[in-house]
């Protein structure tokens, strides 16, 4: 079987998947409304032709067909030598003809030192992994998005580790990507500029662009100020640019913060990293930092005034000590 690897073929494949998963977007934006199991279509079709194109850029190391079709399917493990000198070596592997997943060609890429953005990489297996399963009819509002993402991977991938020009590689599909990662970067510029101007607090200016469209998960967020421009008086709402829907923009917000803390599973026993703030009442005080991204309240760094302890929330109200110091205080003054 290793005798017929052919790594031209795995090229092609990338291209084809590539330029489908473009064609099936195109058409699932179309002005009649587009067809959801395009979008859907689409994402299946990008990101697998993403990996394909690793893939074949991995088999360019191989001096041979028989030792490409080891680096492409699980006939073994690329790992570091055991003797600490920072080199790699193959360990077989018996019974196993699956291609690498995802996983396998991050290992590979470090092994021979090709780089790529695996953030953008990771973001993209995890969106068309929650579309696949959970809200397909949303893949339109978030594909166009990782379009504009993986442009500059594609671009730096296609020109520096395959040596050729990503128009020509690409074609009209190269024409489409930078049409929307051009669009998709002015309606960004567009949002950002709402929000900086709606005086959002600066810790929280960050949070904006993770925020998503709560009806079709789109971060193509811009204020919608008909009812109120004072973010203070919680009615500013949010407009989607990507469906149109629109709704109150700080419970989003908030809840956004905890995402990007980390997220938390009450089910886990895991503390919950972000919590309302005794001053302005907001849900943005980051217990990590010690301090509100709304208000800008902080505990005191000093830590607690008797003992030098790290002061948490739950201290707000002690005068500067700490909880064990405080009931030492009050046990005293009852005393």
């Amino acid at each position: 079987m290793a005798e017929k690897f052919d790594p031209d073929k795995l090229k092609s494949n990338a291209l084809t998947s590539i330029r489908l998963g473009v064609e099936d977007y195109t058409r699932s934006q179309q002005a009649d409304g587009g067809d959801p199991d395009r979008a859907l279509s689409a994402l299946r079709n990008y990101f697998a032709g993403i990996l394909l194109l690793f893939k074949y850029r991995i088999a360019l190391e191989a001096p041979t067909p028989e030792d490409g079709y080891k680096l492409i399917f699980k006939t073994g493990e690329i790992l570091p030598k055991p003797d600490g000198s920072g080199g790699f070596e193959w360990q077989p592997l018996k019974f196993n003809n699956n291609t690498i997943d995802l996983a396998d060609i991050k290992k590979r890429f470090d092994a021979f030192g090709i780089s790529t953005d695996w953030t953008v990489v990771k973001a993209l297996q995890n969106e068309r992994n929650n579309v696949e399963h959970l809200h397909p009819q949303n893949a339109a509002a978030v594909i166009g998005k990782f379009l504009s993402d993986t442009f500059p991977l594609l671009s730096e991938l296609i020109e520096k580790e395959l040596g050729d020009a990503p128009a020509t590689l690409l074609g009209e599909t190269w024409k489409t990507m930078l049409e929307q990662h051009d669009f998709y970067k002015g309606q960004v510029a567009v949002c950002e500029d709402g929000w900086a101007a709606l005086n959002v607090p600066d810790g929280l200016l960050p949070v904006i662009p993770a925020m998503q469209c709560e009806d079709c998960r789109s971060s193509l967020l811009k204020p919608d100020t008909t009812d109120s421009s004072d973010l203070e008086s919680e009615k500013v709402k949010y407009a989607c640019v990507s469906c149109g829907f629109s709704s109150h923009v700080i419970p989003l917000l908030e809840e956004t913060l905890v995402d990007v803390q980390g997220g938390y599973d009450p089910y886990a026993g895991d503390e919950e990293p972000v919590a309302e703030c005794p001053e302005c009442q907001h849900a943005t005080f980051v217990h990590a930092k010690g301090e509100c991204l709304w208000c800008g309240m902080e505990l005191d760094r000093e830590g607690c005034a008797r003992c030098g302890e790290n002061l948490t929330l739950d201290d707000y109200d002690n005068n500067g000590l700490c909880g064990y110091c405080q009931y030492q205080a009050d046990k005293a003054q009852d005393d």
